[in-house]
């Protein structure tokens, strides 16, 4: 039986592995996706927001009755060979194909995202805190493999984008297989044949985790989108500037591993919403004002804000009146937070192709990270 939910945990855990490694491989390959598909700088930059207005658009899916009759394992198998499918399929053809099946990425990312926090809250109800900071630990180890050797696989296929951007459906297939042989303990979730949404929407606390959830989103998905477009413009070439985004995600990896021990002294986590906060305001202005000689300690900032998601996931577990609610806390909060999350790539990209500098979209980011600040710590009272 102890193996049994050995095995449950280290797929639940698994999950995380393939759902940021095909949104994150995107963002090194700018120079030559835009030149392959002709797109524009807003155009691409609309390529890269897509999943995140998906997670918005897509969040309330999981909660609705008929989604709700579907044995979670049953959805996470379904997603998963969905996103493995849509990542592979979308580097094939036009840029209708292309856009089209990164929505279909988007939204099996979105329906793994809303159902987690929920399982968790079902199969570990006493170990919240410890498991979404390794949740979110491989997920940040996984975001940074994508931007950091997204490059080096497409050279290794003579310089093809396509390779560097389909060899992460892999990790979607294995995780899948994983879950197979589960679903003959499949279960539904929970449900109390209630609508949370009218309490939840009603709820302060709510709407504090749910802009505290967009938030951080917000400014992990403009640093996706982004980040290595500004490390090019800083000279570097577009391996080193993958190599540098990915070292960033993979810092915020090792202090996602550090949490647990804050989280494991209560529900108070007023430091660690700081801690994942405050550094970030002082790595971009140094990022954006610095000579390159100062760009990874800024990097090394930067990347505290990559470990917000797991107080973001954890705030959702823990603040939801009930387990039949979490799935409606989490719908809310993703929907909600992944509509501000999907604004911001937008509108730095225009700042910048209006400007033609990043020093004004800096301090939109910076404005950004200390509105995270102050959300994170009234959602934390």
């Amino acid at each position: 039986m102890k193996i049994s939910r050995h095995i449950e945990l280290i797929a639940l855990v698994a999950i995380a592995g393939c759902i940021r490694s095909p949104i994150t491989s995107i963002g090194p390959q700018i120079d030559a996706i835009r030149g392959s598909q002709n797109l524009g700088i807003i155009q691409f930059g609309f390529l890269t927001a897509i999943p995140v207005i998906c997670f918005a658009l897509a969040a309330p899916l999981p909660s609705l009755r008929i989604f709700r009759k579907i044995k979670t394992e049953q959805l996470i198998v379904f997603a998963l060979l969905a996103l493995a499918a849509a990542t592979i399929f979308r580097t094939l053809g036009s840029n209708s194909l292309l856009f089209g099946l990164t929505i279909i990425l988007g939204v099996s990312i979105a329906i793994l995202n809303i159902v987690t926090p929920a399982l968790v809250r079902r199969d570990y109800p006493k170990k919240i805190t410890t498991v979404m900071p390794i949740y979110s630990a491989v997920l940040a180890l996984m975001a940074s493999l994508g931007a950091g050797l997204s490059i080096p696989i497409a050279n290794y296929f003579g310089g093809n984008w396509k390779f560097g951007i389909s060899v992460w459906a892999i990790p979607a297939i294995l995780v899948a297989l994983i879950w197979i042989p589960l679903l003959r303990k499949a279960q539904p979730m929970p449900d109390s044949h209630e609508n949370h949404f009218k309490e939840l929407l009603r709820s302060k606390k709510a709407w504090l985790v749910s802009i505290y959830m967009g938030v951080q989103s917000a400014t992990f998905y403009t640093q996706v989108a982004w980040m290595p477009k500004m490390l090019m413009d800083k000279d570097y070439s577009a391996a080193e500037a993958g190599a540098l985004f990915g070292l960033s995600t993979l810092c915020g990896f090792a202090l996602t591993l550090i949490l647990p021990l804050v989280f494991s002294k209560g529900e108070n986590l007023q430091r660690a919403i700081l801690a994942t906060s405050v550094p970030g305001i002082a790595g971009f202005l140094g990022l954006t004002y610095l000579s390159n000689s100062w760009t990874i300690p800024a990097l090394l900032l930067i990347s505290t804000t990559h470990a917000a998601l797991p107080l973001a996931l954890g705030l959702i577990a823990m603040k939801s009146p009930s387990l039949a609610a979490t799935s409606h806390l989490s719908s809310m909060a993703q929907g909600i937070g992944y509509c501000i999350a999907a604004i911001f790539p937008l509108v730095i990209g225009y700042s910048y192709a209006l400007t033609d500098s990043w020093i004004s979209a800096t301090y939109l980011i910076v404005c950004l990270i200390a509105l995270q600040a102050v959300s994170g710590l009234k959602a934390n009272r």
